[in-house]
């Protein structure tokens, strides 16, 4: 019932939020932000990920210089402050791919003041602040699975679930060799599997069609979507020389492999795309391939992330030593 009741009339922000100040509240949120998130940042040093995104996050906001903080100055983002302390943070942005929808993140109440409302202030701020928008249509976010109360809220809201994504890592290249498809698929099974061979032009209906079916248009709301590099093509070529060919594409006959070295970051990424019909073995295959590749390159651990349903291609993942990291629920509410 609420959904409807927020959708007719004009929401009051409440006296406790504000917007956010870049050349105020940049420190205060990084505080909050570890504070809020403890737990999942402690868990990703111990599985030796000390640059996920939110520890990312949490350094820049505690480096801001004066050109960041003018930067960010007009950052669509709103924070409950209680007799000068932050307790709540939401940030909000306009997806770049889809200029349609906004999106929603870091959604944060300190843990001694939850179940007071801060978070359903601030999700109201961004709703209508989404709303005053010029073309907006939809407003998305991503939820850790699991999350219960948080559920519960995004749900009140109208917020319905679009898609489920699990996300991997895998230790690196040099610390763990890769498997060959034989060891941990049945020969029988390898006898049929088609040849794995380097993509050509030639290949770009195969690695787009893979690529669809992985990404299906409903995960683009929450999660900006380039299609430049699933686009085989002088393009693609062109940009992939100039950034040192950090790009690889391996086929099968139903599926797809991409390689994406990073020399700036802490994780290589991996994407593996099959097409529904295929078989754990061909994702074995497959990955067997992208994964040699990366033993000419300075060791690193390797990310990837894989849409549901799809039991083949996860099942491939986790034969090959990815390990599941957390799984996020794509959510949407039209606006």
């Amino acid at each position: 019932m609420l959904a409807p009741l927020l959708r007719a009339t004009s929401i009051k922000r409440h006296p406790h939020v504000r917007r956010f100040s870049a050349w105020h509240d940049s420190l205060p949120i990084a505080d909050l932000l570890e504070t809020t998130f403890h737990e999942e940042i402690q868990i990703s040093r111990q599985q030796g990920d000390d640059n996920a995104e939110g520890q990312q996050m949490i350094r820049a906001l505690r480096t801001y210089g004066p050109i960041d903080a003018m930067m960010s100055q007009t950052a669509p983002a709103f924070v409950w402050e209680e007799e000068g302390q932050l307790l709540g943070n939401v940030s909000i942005q306009r997806n770049p791919t889809r200029t349609n929808t906004w999106v929603i993140g870091n959604v944060a109440t300190h843990p001694n003041h939850r179940n007071r409302g801060i978070s359903t202030a601030l999700i109201q701020a961004a709703l209508e602040f989404a709303r005053q928008q010029r073309g907006a249509r939809h407003l998305a976010l991503q939820v850790v699975d699991g999350n219960g109360p948080a559920m519960h809220l995004y749900q009140k809201f109208g917020f319905e679930t679009i898609g489920k994504v699990t996300r991997y890592h895998r230790a690196s290249v040099w610390t763990q060799t890769p498997a060959t498809p034989s060891e941990v698929i049945d020969p029988i099974q390898l006898a049929n599997i088609p040849v794995v061979r380097s993509a050509r032009w030639s290949d770009r209906d195969l690695v787009w069609n893979a690529t669809h079916a992985n990404v299906p248009d409903a995960l683009t709301y929450s999660e900006p979507f380039d299609e430049s590099p699933y686009r085989l093509g002088l393009r693609w070529s062109f940009r992939n020389n100039l950034g040192g060919n950090r790009e690889h594409w391996h086929v099968g006959r139903r599926g797809a492999v991409r390689t994406c070295a990073n020399f700036e970051v802490h994780d290589h990424y991996v994407e593996l795309m099959l097409i529904d019909d295929a078989t754990v073995a061909e994702g074995v295959a497959l990955l067997a391939a992208g994964l040699h590749r990366f033993t000419d390159y300075i060791s690193k651990s390797l990310l990837t992330a894989q849409s549901h349903p799809h039991p083949a291609a996860h099942t491939a993942l986790k034969l090959m030593g990815f390990v599941p990291r957390q799984t996020f629920i794509h959510m949407k509410i039209d606006l």
